[in-house]
């Protein structure tokens, strides 16, 4: 009976689910029509011919050919939004199980998407909102919070589309399953039965799965067995900015391998960004990927093999990393995208009845402004990394309370799938604020379930300390 009512208390009704999807569909609302990117057309552009993209998955594409029905982008996006809510609704229930009211957890979750602005990333048609969707899931699977084996092979299928939707959270996945491994093993949370060694194996050998089942995507839409083409250009960009290509040129512009770009060499812009989507960069003006991927395949590879340039690229690596931790601006790239844009261009090719709307919409109209959020979002941010020093500190101390324990195990993992995000998109990518701010709300929300989930103990120790005060005095 207790049983039953524990798994009745976490089952969640349909009503709370729509409107936690509504919640998270809030920006879109609020702007008239789900928000775009430059990348929007792109991945429509899959969604429509079902063609690989040379620089990222197609899983995205047919994410939205699917969820749209062919008809509306607002399906969609609210497809997206009911997975989230599902997942942020599971986490509130099972890591604050005194909260029993879905009123209050509804509450807590509209609290979060204002002091977040969460709900900008997950009202934008981009696989950027999967990324923290797989990291719930992987929390959920790794403390083994499910109720049921189908419900634990649901989690692991959510993993494995979130890992196989955008490629830095293949790389970002594999080594938050790794160091939550390595963790367990140093601090014996196996041993001490505060995690299962099969959880967490199922959810790493999903996570490992994706190396090939992304791939064999590919092959199967005609896009060859990889998993992007372009990932030497894109590192390219990155040692170009780092300055290391200048270096690998001062040593190899004898070389046939590197002669070619070696006329190029004063032009080589100063960042990424500019390298690869500038028009006047030497990466365009010498035909782009098609012309010269085999070219910067073998300088990626000459870099990457000469420990020579080991320092140099340990530097980049961790200079970026901690770079991109700190870009969590919000707004970044929800700019107006009207005529002779890519979005514009592609928007009417899977709903073609809905250009109206896309064009009217406040995004179009410029009239978007994101300095205030930006401020309470970098505020929140600092309030959650001292629960986090706070939280950490009991744990060394043996004071932590043992039913905020799988919180905090919670908030770990969270902060390993952060950190190497960070490091997946700022040292092989580019620091962009829209890659790290897609994730850096789960911090705060970790922090908001540990707090909550320790306020029973909190509370029961203010009142000892209450009453030994009051009896210190009634023996005066």
């Amino acid at each position: 009976m207790i049983a039953n009512t524990t798994a009745a208390a976490k089952r969640i009704p349909v009503w709370v689910l729509l409107l936690g999807s509504l919640l998270c569909l809030s920006a879109a609302l609020y702007n008239g029509f789900p928000l775009v990117s430059s990348d929007t057309g792109t991945y429509l552009n899959s969604a429509v011919h079902r063609d690989v993209p040379t620089d990222r998955p197609i899983t995205y594409g047919l994410f939205l050919r699917i969820a749209s029905l062919r008809f509306s982008y607002w399906f969609a996006a609210w497809a997206q939004c009911l997975l989230l809510a599902a997942l942020l609704l599971r986490c509130v229930a099972e890591f604050v199980p005194q909260l029993r009211s879905w009123v209050l957890r509804l509450a807590l979750l509209g609290g979060l998407a204002w002091a977040t602005g969460f709900a900008w990333y997950s009202s934008q048609l981009m696989p950027d909102i999967f990324t923290p969707i797989g990291l719930l899931a992987l929390g959920l699977l790794v403390l083994g919070r499910f109720g049921s084996r189908l419900e634990q092979g649901l989690l692991l299928l959510v993993l494995l589309l979130s890992a196989i939707t955008h490629t830095s959270n293949l790389l970002s996945y594999t080594l938050t399953c790794l160091s939550v491994g390595a963790l367990a093993w140093h601090q014996r949370l196996f041993v001490r039965a505060l995690l299962k060694r099969a959880h967490w194996l199922a959810a790493t050998a999903t996570v490992l799965a994706g190396w090939l089942v992304l791939p064999t995507v590919h092959l199967a839409f005609g896009g060859g067995f990889t998993i992007t083409k372009a990932a030497p250009v894109f590192l390219m960009g990155r040692f170009v900015e780092a300055g290391i290509v200048d270096a690998y040129l001062n040593d190899h512009c004898n070389d046939p391998d590197a002669a070619w770009l070696c006329a190029y060499r004063d032009k080589l812009p100063n960042d990424a960004i500019t390298f690869l989507w500038d028009g006047s960069s030497p990466y365009n003006q010498t035909g782009g990927l098609e012309a010269n991927l085999s070219g910067y395949r073998r300088i990626v590879r000459g870099i990457l093999t000469s420990p020579r340039y080991y320092p140099r690229l340990a530097t980049m690596a961790v200079q970026s990393t901690l770079r991109q931790l700190t870009h969590i601006a919000q707004g970044d790239g929800l700019v107006a995208y009207r005529e002779n844009s890519s979005p514009y261009w592609k928007i009417t090719e899977l709903a073609p009845y809905e250009k109206k709307p896309y064009m009217s919409s406040l995004q179009n109209h410029s009239s978007l402004h994101f300095e205030e959020l930006t401020e309470r979002v970098y505020n929140v941010q600092n309030w959650a990394l001292l629960v986090l020093a706070l939280a950490a500190a009991a744990v060394h101390q043996r004071r932590l309370p043992s039913v905020a324990v799988p919180a905090f195990l919670l908030l770990v993992v969270w902060c390993l799938g952060m950190v190497f995000n960070a490091f997946a998109a700022g040292a092989l990518a580019n620091v962009i604020d829209r890659l790290q701010g897609r994730v850096a709300w789960l911090l705060p929300f970790g922090a908001l379930l540990l707090l909550a989930s320790s306020l029973p103990a909190l509370a029961a120790w203010g009142r000892q300390r209450l009453a030994a005060l009051a009896a210190d005095k009634g023996s005066l």
